[in-house]
């Protein structure tokens, strides 16, 4: 059962609640709170009665209002009810909302350190003010009560003396009273108000002190350890520079910057320092060579972190550049901090043109390199060929490229490829850098016919072992571009740029892996497609099914063709994972044409009856595809392997199967596209004219045989075909011709006696057609790509 009579007071206790828990969840997020984190100030002390002081009492007074509430008028209960209502949804929604000025979790600003204890005053102020409006209501309760009770009270007469009447009051006196008395109950509850206000302020100043003394201990902590760290700063310069190398490798470049910074302004403090620890004119020179190259230090770190245009680090290369002597120093190299031959000096002017080109000055940075590139003073004992003059001749090229002066940086690039083809093959990777750049330009120029003659002498060049990316990407170009019409020239070209990049594992391996594997099949060398093609299969990636089931049916016609017995298992494999496939299927042209394939190895092999199985469906499923190699060919095989069965109704079988394909072939060669001399049709259409006319002939059916054989020959001679190719057709045609001729006539000299001889001119025996056991077909010369999966596209 609730305490309070009225569901009224009920929601002023629960909203009480809601204010208590913001204030102690405030009170945490505060340093030193008593609820805070671990490590804070524990136990009670002012600062948690503060805390506590307003919700307690506010708690009192709500239970001492409901103690009384039955006894107020409806509308004074309204009066409580809204008071209490605004009051804590005012302070709930000011300790609720979040301090923009401090982190998220944590209360730091001087705002948000005193919102508590002042949120607790305002609880307490206003439950004091709700006991003074209900005390005072009260009063006037009982007034009004006790009037009532003495208005109804009957006085008692006394017959025999007549009491003394009391004087009658004075109505204003009594008004005046009232008021008196109002002010003074409102007098007092400032009283008691201020009474709070000043509890409150000595809590708050207890707490300003305490804390206060607290900043004061950190401060004194502070600065004896800032003392100490001074103390140490001189001793720990060489550790601070090592720390300083440990960022850069850890690639960390903008604090290393911070730390190069700070070395240089220890350098230059030491420089100035006037007491007795001065620098000799001796010691000073070095000291500020040091200073000169943290700041160098400090422009690399910036230049690794940066991205351009970057103007506050062109500036601070400009201040390095004018500190060693080199701003305007043409002739002027005895000005210069160091040599101008020098290491340091070399790498502080190719990061300072470095920094001009990114900030698009190309026009400064232009200058700078040219003075280099004509001033003696600058090279190596004044040679011409100096390294480093012809790494400044790779960036004016640049700068050229960059200023969109394309023909100057073609030129700039050609001066660094002859200077490196003259000198030694060891300055090959600076005409590899510079043969990468000028492939992109004369591209652009439309000047690439000249890069052959570029490019080579330049991969002729490489050293065995040398794997140099720019390297590679040159004999990667110049192979692509000789495979075209050079495949014997590309060859060897690609297969050093595949050697070099697998080695490395560049991720263009397999693009020259597959551009190897057009170049060998050009030149129709199976070796090596049989050790190239399973690094191929081996080293696809998942995504690329298509093209691994591709080159495994090439291994497969390789091993083929080499009588290779692991040419079966591979097959098998593709077509079994073609198969498998929901993208393929059994009966898909990629799957039927490894079928096909597989079906002439077991022919090979002797199982005839597997070998039936996939040819049939290669022929069957190759109906689907018209007007394809798959189609003439499937049927041109699975005939061979009906004749092969010698059953007679097999025999009745290839031959319809052979007549289908030679009206295939013949509605296919009214086609204009199949008129082309080139098209790789040809060669199965005609090869199915051979095999239909060999088993005309096997069949004794001369006439169709001759018929057939004619408009073969005419084909093959009409599409420009060899003597070589012509000569099996036209012996097969004279064949069908003679064997329509009339047989010889018989001369019969007398009946035979017993023991004569028989004078009968002997009746040459008919001559049989060429044996239909065949060996596997070779690849023709023109097909260049893998086997016969570029004929079904």
């Amino acid at each position: 059962m609730s305490f309070f009579p009225s569901p009224q007071l009920e929601e002023l206790r629960a909203r009480l609640s809601q204010v208590a828990d913001a204030i102690f969840d405030r009170s945490a997020r505060l340093h030193g709170s008593p609820f805070g984190r671990p490590g804070a100030t524990t136990g009670s002390d002012s600062r948690l009665l503060s805390l506590c002081g307003g919700p307690g009492r506010a708690d009192w007074v709500l239970q001492h209002l409901g103690q009384h509430w039955a006894s107020l008028a409806e509308d004074k209960q309204t009066m409580f009810r809204d008071d209490w209502e605004s009051g804590l949804s005012a302070m709930q929604r000011e300790l609720t909302t979040p301090c923009t000025s401090c982190p998220a979790g944590v209360a730091e600003c001087n705002r948000c350190r005193y919102m508590v204890p002042s949120i607790s005053e305002k609880l307490e102020r206003l439950a004091e003010e709700v006991v003074g409006k209900l005390e005072t209501e009260r009063a006037r309760v009982a007034d009004e009560e006790e009037r009532k009770e003495a208005a109804m009270a009957e006085p008692k007469e006394e017959p025999k003396e007549e009491p003394e009447m009391p004087p009658t009051p004075d109505p204003a006196l009594k008004e005046e009273l009232e008021k008196e008395s109002g002010e003074a109950a409102s007098l007092k509850e400032q009283l008691e108000k201020a009474t709070g206000d000043l509890t409150g302020l000595t809590t708050k100043n207890e707490e300003l002190t305490k804390e206060l003394d607290t900043v004061k201990e950190e401060r004194k902590s502070a600065r004896e350890a800032l003392g100490e760290a001074l103390h140490q700063l001189d001793k720990a310069a060489t550790n601070i520079e090592w720390y300083a190398k440990d960022l850069e490798a850890g690639k960390r470049w903008k604090m290393a910057a911070e730390v190069y910074n700070d070395l240089r302004q220890m350098r230059e403090a030491k420089l100035i320092r006037q007491d007795g620890g001065a620098l000799s004119d001796d010691e000073k020179p070095k000291v500020k060579k040091e200073a000169v190259l943290f700041r160098y230090k400090q422009v690399s770190a910036l230049m690794n972190f940066g991205t351009y245009p970057d103007p506050d680090l062109l500036g601070i290369a400009e201040e390095l550049w004018e500190d060693i002597g080199a701003k305007g120093w043409m002739g002027q190299e005895g000005k210069l901090l160091f040599e101008p031959t020098s290491r340091e000096l070399r790498k502080i002017h190719e990061d300072y043109c470095s920094i001009l080109r990114g900030n698009k000055r190309y026009d400064d940075a232009e200058r700078e390199c040219m003075f280099v590139w004509y001033l003696p003073s600058w090279w190596v004992d004044k040679d011409q060929k100096d390294d480093w003059r012809y790494d400044t001749a790779y960036r004016i090229a640049g700068i050229m490229n960059e200023k969109k002066n394309y023909e100057e940086a073609v030129v700039w690039h050609k001066k660094v490829v002859q200077w490196a083809l003259e000198v030694s093959p060891r300055r090959m990777k600076r005409a590899a850098r510079s043969g990468t750049k000028l492939i992109s330009l004369l591209e652009s120029l439309k000047r690439e016919n000249c890069l052959i003659d570029i490019l080579t002498p330049i991969w002729a060049a490489k050293e065995p072992d040398d794997n140099e990316i720019d390297i590679l990407t040159c004999g990667y170009e110049l192979g692509s571009r000789l495979l075209p019409n050079r495949p014997e020239r590309a060859a060897p070209v690609l297969r050093g740029v595949w050697e070099g990049m697998k080695a490395t594992k560049h991720k263009q391996a397999m693009e020259v892996a597959e551009l190897l594997a057009k170049a060998y099949g050009s030149l129709e060398k199976d070796k090596e497609l049989e050790q190239l093609y399973p690094w191929i299969i081996d080293n696809l990636t998942d995504d690329k099914k298509l093209e691994r089931n591709k080159y495994r049916y090439a291994l497969g016609y390789v091993q083929f063709t080499r009588e290779n017995d692991e040419a079966e298992g591979t097959l098998r494999k593709a077509w079994h994972e073609l198969e498998q496939d929901p993208r393929y299927g059994r009966d898909h042209r990629d799957t039927l044409q490894s079928g096909l394939l597989l079906g002439q190895v077991l022919v090979k092999k002797g199982a005839l009856d597997e070998a039936q199985v996939f040819l049939k469906a290669a022929w069957e499923g190759g109906h689907k595809y018209p007007n394809t190699t798959l189609l003439v060919r499937a049927g041109e095989f699975y005939s061979d392997v009906l004749v092969l069965t010698g059953n007679p109704q097999a025999l009745d079988a290839a031959e319809r199967v052979l007549d289908e394909v030679w009206k295939i072939a013949s509605r296919m060669s009214l086609n204009n596209y199949v008129r082309d001399r080139n098209s790789v049709l040809w060669p199965a259409l005609l090869s199915a004219g051979d095999c239909y006319g060999r088993l005309l002939l096997d069949r004794q059916k001369w006439a169709e045989a001759e018929k057939l054989l004619i408009r073969v020959v005419k084909l093959k001679k009409d599409l420009g075909h060899g003597q070589d190719d012509l000569e099996e057709t036209q012996h097969l045609l004279e064949e069908a011709k003679r064997m329509q001729l009339p047989p010889p006539e018989i001369v019969n000299i007398g009946p035979r006696d017993i023991g004569l001889p028989n004078l009968e001119l002997p009746q040459p025996a008919r001559p049989r057609s060429r044996s239909r056991r065949r060996q596997p077909r070779k690849r023709p010369g023109f097909l260049s790509d893998v086997a016969w999966w570029m004929m079904t596209t």
